[in-house]
């Protein structure tokens, strides 16, 4: 039984990559999983650092835990030398970005829970109440979700029209053991 459920998860695995773009496809071996225990692969997600938060489609539930891999380079400001880093980001924190005690520009993942959605009268506007929360991925992290709502990825960053580059993240779900 053992050696169909792994064939199965090497077939889910070949056709979710099939079906992304050729970019995210490029992604260095020593990430992707071969096989590996415990774990399934969820998706593969370009986090492109100029467009802020990206939405990944996943609904996740409070308990669920979740391994979050990412490579590649981003510049925290288009052009200038000493901006650019990997998912570890740069040794600098500000009170500004989403996790100050965390290094800029590093990998970081959110939760959102929608409480309410309203218009407003006057412009037409869709006004949400919602609560998230933020946490770290860097290079390589295991994640317990504590808020149940829908995933997105980004950059340790406010400010997003500067930056360039992208992070391809791999999520992989932890199997729950009873």
């Amino acid at each position: 039984m053992e050696p169909r459920k792994n064939l199965l998860n090497i077939w889910i695995l070949l056709i979710s990559l099939s079906l992304l773009p050729a970019r995210a496809q490029e992604i260095p071996p020593e990430i992707v999983p071969q096989q590996e225990e415990g774990l399934v692969l969820v998706k593969q997600i370009e986090v492109k650092a100029a467009l802020g938060w990206v939405e990944t489609g996943i609904e996740v539930k409070e308990g669920d835990r979740f391994v979050f891999r990412a490579s590649g380079t981003i510049s925290l400001q288009k052009g200038n030398p000493i901006a650019g880093c990997g998912p570890e980001g740069l040794d600098l924190q500000t009170p500004q970005q989403p996790l100050p005690d965390r290094n800029l520009g590093a990998a970081v993942g959110k939760v959102v829970k929608v409480l309410s959605v309203t218009k407003d009268e006057e412009t037409g506007e869709e006004i949400r109440e919602e609560v998230s929360t933020v946490f770290y991925l860097g290079a390589q992290s295991e994640v317990e979700i504590t808020l149940e709502g829908q995933l997105y990825l980004g950059v340790n960053d406010n400010v997003y029209a500067d930056n360039d580059g992208q992070f391809v993240v791999v999520i992989l779900k932890k199997e729950k053991t009873d």
